[in-house]
């Protein structure tokens, strides 16, 4: 008999993030490896605002996944507005440790993810400004958990 077991934790959310040009990455099993770090963007999200979900789907050809990596990145800076439009002409890997310390890689390189970025002043002084994104793609294959590349 097989058995899908109850885990001790089960923590929601993300903690970390990490988008890799498609470029620079390729994975073997678990082995990730990043073959020059320079692009690599380490984005910080607002805790709690991070989420992860990839839907399956199905086609003439096959199931494939909705893959979507989302999250509000404070800070409407020229800096991070430089950043976000250097994103948003790339195609990336996402890397992201969620809530049980567990690192997953979201798309591949040959078949990476886009972002979406929104850019939001908030309503009123006490609002949230700077960025809502989603990295977004359809992938033949669930994001895989990897080692640790850094």
């Amino acid at each position: 008999m097989k058995t899908i077991n109850k885990p001790g934790d089960n923590l929601g959310g993300l903690t970390k993030l990490w988008a890799v040009p498609k470029e620079v990455y390729s994975r073997n099993g678990t082995s990730v490896s990043i073959s020059d770090t320079t692009n690599v963007y380490e984005i910080y999200c607002t805790p709690e605002s991070m989420e992860f979900n990839e839907p399956q789907q199905q086609s003439d050809a096959g199931k494939y996944y909705k893959t979507v990596v989302s999250g509000f990145s404070p800070g409407d800076t020229e800096s991070n507005l430089t950043s976000i439009e250097y994103i948003e002409r790339r195609k990336w890997v996402i890397l992201f440790k969620d809530g049980n310390g567990k690192l997953k890689a979201a798309g591949s390189s040959s078949q990476p993810l886009s972002v979406h970025p929104e850019r939001n002043s908030g309503r009123d002084t006490t609002g949230r400004a700077g960025y809502t994104f989603s990295f977004v793609g359809e992938t033949t294959e669930r994001a895989q958990f990897v080692d640790n590349p850094f």
